[in-house]
């Protein structure tokens, strides 16, 4: 009875192997058209965790379906969120959550920074210029702007909004060094009429993103291909029915079909029988198996990571870190919580793997590093780019800082100008201020030290290290600590002592 229903099951399954494998010039089973909210994605652009090869990694979109924060995300953060696609012009409206929530209310010091923008994405010349005048001096606003008002955190005070002209063509407004300026693109077309005091819609509105060509889809998709990328030259591909990669377009010369659908139903029925065979004869074990899979207690830190959803960082295998790094093979150096290694990822980027030692308190410092560099989207605060949980192995992965931390040239023979260490004091300091007041959970980092501060290849300071960090809400700026945390000569005197007062955000 048992081999009757085994071998019609084989059946089925061949049946079904072959109707997927002729019908699959017609549709393009790996990586197909789908939808995330009211877009439709399609190469370029592909959705995080699907098949590298559905498009280039610049073009990767996260989609949020909760019903308070969805939609589809573009970037390594969650904060870029695409509210229109349009192909034919290679163009795409987008809007950064974050600034749209305070609507020119808090001003971000490097704005540009703040899109996360990567290189394959240009701003829009379409675009207007919408100017934020902060910390005005003098009681009357600039010659056609508007106050910013209704401010929750109190900034309305001594702030203007002023629309400019094209986006990077328009003249500022008239400032004589009273006001400090940032400037946000806007959606040309809905500043057609509009002024200075829309300001509120016009961000929120999102501005316009523009791409170059990514390889000649149309022509490869004409030729009986599906649009493709290769991971191993960075470069578009066309996927043919023979299976193999052309530069351009397929040569419609394959004639391996009819072989390669009959070796691959039987090797899917061989398969299938296997394991069927082996369900049966071992159905207790499998249950058994199956059963201690589920039922095992998560760690504190598996816990607070799934509740995060997909404004986590992306999790990668301790044996994709052993590739990244070709076995741990370059080290950078060795601090109190781990150790750190070069590494390259598939695209090329050069990032920097910190294998973390054993951590106190279920990995409290290991949860803290993850979620607060994961929230934050500043050019003064290096990117986290994943992390590695499994088992007792933690892992985290960030872009690489060629030129070390700041204290090899506080420290060591190795000098830099005067100029360019007031220029990293105040990158500290603007880094600083985005945690205590830019963020939607304000961070305490606690471990400020030469040792933290990371200079990237233009000597740009970002800070690191977040695993003593605490998480502070906005309606509070007092913050309880049960002990000191930080190294001693850097501790501030509220945290190693509570006769300097208490602990907070200023």
């Amino acid at each position: 009875m048992h081999s009757r229903l085994l071998m019609l099951l084989a059946i089925l399954a061949t049946v079904q192997q072959l109707s997927t494998a002729v019908n699959a010039t017609a549709a393009d089973s790996d990586c197909p058209p789908v939808t995330c909210g009211n877009l439709t994605i399609t190469y370029p652009f592909s959705l995080a965790g699907r098949d590298t090869s559905c498009g280039p990694p610049a073009f990767q979109l996260k989609c949020n379906t909760s019903a308070s924060a969805g939609g589809a995300f573009l970037g390594r953060t969650s904060y870029m969120r695409v509210l229109g696609i349009d192909y034919g012009s290679r163009s795409l409206v987008a809007v950064h959550v974050l600034i749209a929530a305070d609507a020119a209310c808090t001003v971000i010091f490097n704005v540009s920074s703040a899109f996360a923008i990567t290189d394959r994405f240009t701003i829009s010349p379409s675009n207007r210029e919408l100017y934020v005048m902060s910390k005005c001096g003098g009681t009357l606003p600039p010659a056609g702007a508007v106050a910013v008002t209704n401010c929750a955190n109190g900034n309305s005070s001594r702030t203007f909004a002023y629309l400019g002209g094209g986006y990077g063509t328009g003249a500022p407004p008239a400032n004589d060094g009273r006001c400090e300026l940032a400037v946000f693109p806007v959606l040309g077309s809905e500043a057609e009429g509009a002024t200075a005091s829309d300001y509120r819609r016009l961000i929120r509105s999102g501005f316009r993103l523009e791409w170059e060509p990514v390889g000649d889809c149309n022509a490869c998709r004409a030729s009986g291909g599906r649009c493709r990328y290769d991971a191993n030259t960075a470069a578009f591909a066309c996927l043919c029915s023979d299976g193999g990669l052309q530069a351009s377009t397929c040569d419609g010369k394959s004639k391996r079909k009819l072989a390669l659908t009959v070796s691959l139903s039987i090797m899917a029925s061989l398969a299938f029988i296997c394991m069927a065979w082996l369900m049966y004869r071992h159905k207790q074990k499998f249950r058994s198996g199956v059963w201690q899979a589920y039922s095992t207690d998560r760690s504190n830190e598996e816990e607070v990571l799934r509740r995060c959803g997909s404004f986590a960082p992306k999790r990668y295998r301790y044996s994709e870190l052993k590739k990244i790094t070709k076995s741990f093979k370059e080290k950078l150096g060795e601090g109190g919580y781990g150790v750190v290694f070069r590494g390259n990822l598939r695209d090329g980027r050069m990032v920097a793997v910190k294998l973390l030692k054993g951590s106190k308190g279920n990995g409290e410092d290991f949860v803290n590093e993850v979620i607060s560099i994961g929230q934050t989207s500043h050019v003064n605060i290096v990117s986290l780019l994943g992390f590695c949980l499994e088992g007792s192995k933690r892992a985290l992965v960030y872009e690489y800082m060629p030129n070390g931390s700041l204290e090899k040239y506080i420290y060591s023979e190795q000098t830099i100008a005067w100029e360019m260490l007031l220029k990293i004091a105040i990158g500290i300091a603007r880094g600083l201020e985005y945690l205590h007041q830019g963020c939607n959970t304000r961070i305490i980092h606690f471990d400020i030290k030469p040792h933290n501060i990371l200079l990237d290849s233009e000597f740009c300071p970002k800070i690191a290290d977040f695993g003593l960090a605490k998480l502070c809400h906005l309606n509070g700026s007092i913050l309880s600590t049960a002990e000191a945390r930080g190294t001693i000569g850097f501790i501030a005197p509220e945290v190693f002592s509570r006769a300097f007062g208490a602990v907070s955000t200023k």
